[in-house]
């Protein structure tokens, strides 16, 4: 019986190759019968893979019962390892989004007719359904809560290099500022997503793969994805997700709670209008008409009136759930951007979006590969051999800005990339890489550049009036004392002799920088009217928000469902339902852990984990980019064979491979001088 395990386990180790399905597994349900499964395809109740389905949710509840219990202890813990990985892994972060870039741009060229699907098959969204779903599914809840990204970047957060004022005045810091905010965002962030989408798309709907994050790696490994490798890639994938949404759904209920107090006490430009006694000190809250607090109670109340949305969404199914809402959603937030940039300074703020971009462009070869190497050895004092100068950066920053956001992205590659392969088919691999790659950087540089520009003009405002920020009447235009907040502005009469003018600093200008997180985008839009306005505004952007975080929460949960059930498209609705109730649990159960003092401790604890997992798969975007380069020739070489009617290039003749697989591969692993053994035994050396 060992020695039968043993010979099977060689077996598909030695019997690596891919072979073309086209014959002996022409669908999907001929692939899943050679990996564990419960249930019945197509069942109405329950059909998954049990080890990945158990492993993931064992997973999943361990490691937040753990963070529940030591929110502490396990926050310093996942933070050490997240510093760790950026600090060490920094350089191959920066390395690989590069050359992913380089190969996407080589097939949007080389493959560009490359058909998602078969031939004959036909795009099953429209163009502008298509683009609402991908874009609500990637980034859209990021981007409101990163609105004020340029600001942050421009005043100085975490010290960056560009605050150095002899390397930059403040225009160029300005300037700089947004054009991070556009690398960020832009191009090498949505580069996990397309990389995945494509792969998955191309052999899900033309070579009949399941939709399963295992078959990535088929290209290169072939039969082994079948076995214990390919589980492991789907519980890293789920783990992933759900951690990566889990800590959204935490972080966005206390926007959303923000969001609901605000309306409740009728905040407006720092003051609160509605349940005051006409006591209060400045800055201090009054009760609003319901009293509602920011608290745990009420965050959790929003986390399961999200998931309860979400799931509904789910069980409605893609056409009349996911997309509907994404729909509404974008239409919302675009409705949101117009009126920012017709309500302040419009040409000022296009100016800044075309100045931005020509730099954003222009500056891309040298940000793409910069480290802050010098200044992550510290200051001079430190004695690692930091600037004696003192100038430039401080450690730190690029860890907590770039390579987080790289590992972000990168951990949220399974989840958006299997969603975007899931309503891709028919469309060409060119518009794909068009639509995923570059038309949501496009977006994302005029959603972030809008809001950027107006509130840099608006700190620059608060900064030259004398609003310092320091306290609630340097802080807020409201509060401050007019005789000394202000411009003495330098006139000339008709006769043209000077004179000077005091213009006291109007209510709606205000330090934005020294608000709070969930605060800043809602000042920012009250700015713009009276208090009737601010109200429509915050109840538009609170509910554009609630959608964003439903569309996020049901797509993650559709597609975590299809990776437990061995990629079948359609999974049983039970099981949605379960992993919809999974996450918006978890996330519940990790605040109401949290004590008083600390409110996100133990979401700290977890939103750490999709970036350090994002460091294995580092390792496998880059076998998938490989992969996706094979599949690619290969089908080009199948429609050239199919053409002039000759035999298909056998796959092993491909000049291509980075990497190859043999059983003596994994024999050295353990046994590191085998194959050189082996050699010396066939050259004669061993005689």
């Amino acid at each position: 019986m060992a020695m039968a395990l043993l010979q099977s386990g060689l077996k598909r180790f030695e019997d690596w190759a891919p072979r073309d399905h086209s014959q002996d597994r022409p669908k999907a349900e001929d692939h899943v019968k050679d990996m564990y499964s419960f249930g019945k395809i197509g069942g109405k109740f329950v059909y998954f893979n049990p080890v990945v389905a158990f492993f993931s949710f064992g997973g999943v509840w361990a490691i937040v019962i753990w963070a529940m219990a030591a929110q502490g202890s396990a926050a310093r813990k996942t933070w050490d390892a997240q510093v760790w990985v950026t600090d060490i892994w920094a350089w191959l972060y920066m390395i690989t989004q590069n050359v992913w870039i380089v190969v996407l741009f080589y097939l949007l060229f080389k493959h560009y007719n490359l058909k998602l699907g078969k031939d004959d098959d036909k795009p099953e969204f429209s163009d502008g359904a298509y683009f609402a779903m991908l874009f609500s599914c990637g980034v859209a809840t990021g981007l409101w809560y990163f609105s004020a990204e340029a600001m942050w970047h421009y005043e100085g957060y975490g010290t960056p290099r560009w605050m150095d004022e002899k390397m930059f005045n403040m225009n160029t810091r300005a300037e700089h500022a947004v054009m991070v905010t556009f690398f960020h965002w832009g191009l090498h962030g949505w580069i996990p997503y397309t990389v995945v989408g494509a792969l998955i798309a191309i052999l899900s709907y033309r070579r009949g793969f399941p939709m399963s994050m295992r078959f990535t790696l088929y290209p290169l490994i072939g039969e082994m994805v079948y076995g214990v490798l390919g589980d492991m890639i789907e519980i890293l994938s789920i783990l992933c997700t759900i951690f990566g949404v889990c800590t959204s759904l935490g972080l966005g209920a206390m926007q959303i709670n923000k969001g609901m107090v605000r309306l409740d006490r009728g905040t407006y430009l720092g003051k609160d209008y509605n349940g005051c006694t006409g006591a209060e000190l400045p800055g201090v809250a009054c009760e609003g008409n319901t009293g509602m607090e920011e608290d745990r109670t009420v965050q959790i109340c929003i986390i399961i009136g999200i998931t309860l949305l979400a799931t509904a969404s789910v069980v409605m199914g893609l056409k009349k759930g996911i997309q509907v809402l994404s729909f509404v959603a974008f239409g919302l937030s675009v409705f949101i951007l117009v009126a920012i940039l017709f309500m302040d300074h419009t040409w000022y703020i296009l100016n800044v979006l075309t100045s931005s971009f020509g730099y954003y462009l222009w500056y891309l070869p040298k940000i793409s590969f910069h480290t802050d190497a010098w200044e992550e050895l510290g200051a001079a004092s430190l004695g690692q051999g930091g600037a004696p100068d003192g100038r430039g950066g401080a450690a730190g920053w690029m860890n907590g800005w770039t390579i987080f956001y790289w590992g972000w992205w990168i951990s949220w590659g399974p989840f958006v990339g299997t969603f975007l392969a899931r309503i891709s088919k028919g469309r060409k691999l060119g518009h794909f890489i068009i639509a995923t790659l570059i038309l949501p950087s496009i977006w994302s540089f005029v959603f972030l550049g809008i809001m950027g520009a107006a509130q840099i003009r608006m700190s620059n405002q608060a900064i030259s009036a004398g609003l310092d920020g320091t306290t609630i009447a340097t802080r807020y235009g409201s509060y401050a004392d007019k005789t000394a907040i202000g411009w003495t502005q330098s006139l000339e009469d008709d006769d043209g002799n000077p004179y000077t003018k005091w213009v006291p600093v109007p209510d709606s200008v205000t330090r934005l920088y020294w608000l709070g997180t969930e605060d800043v985008l809602f000042e920012h839009l009250s700015a713009y009217g009276g208090q009737g306005w601010a109200t429509f505004m915050t109840v538009i952007t609170l509910i554009c928000i609630v959608l964003y975080f439903i569309t996020s929460s049901d797509s993650a949960s559709f597609v975590v469902d299809i990776m437990a059930a061995n990629g079948v498209e359609e999974p049983p609705l039970l099981q949605k339902i379960f992993w919809a109730f999974t996450e918006g649990a978890a996330a519940c159960a990790l605040l109401a852990s949290a004590s008083e003092d600390n409110p996100k401790a133990a979401l700290n604890a977890v939103k750490a984990i999709p970036i350090i997992l994002g460091l294995p798969f580092t390792f496998l975007l880059f076998w998938m980019c490989q992969g996706l380069v094979i599949v690619c020739h290969e089908e080009a070489k199948r429609e050239e064979a199919e053409r002039e009617n000759v035999p298909l290039i056998g796959r092993r003749h491909f000049k291509m491979f980075l990497l190859n697989f043999e059983k003596v591969t994994f024999i050295s692993c353990v046994f590191p001088f085998y194959g050189l053994g082996v050699v010396a035994e066939k050259i004669g050396w061993c005689k």
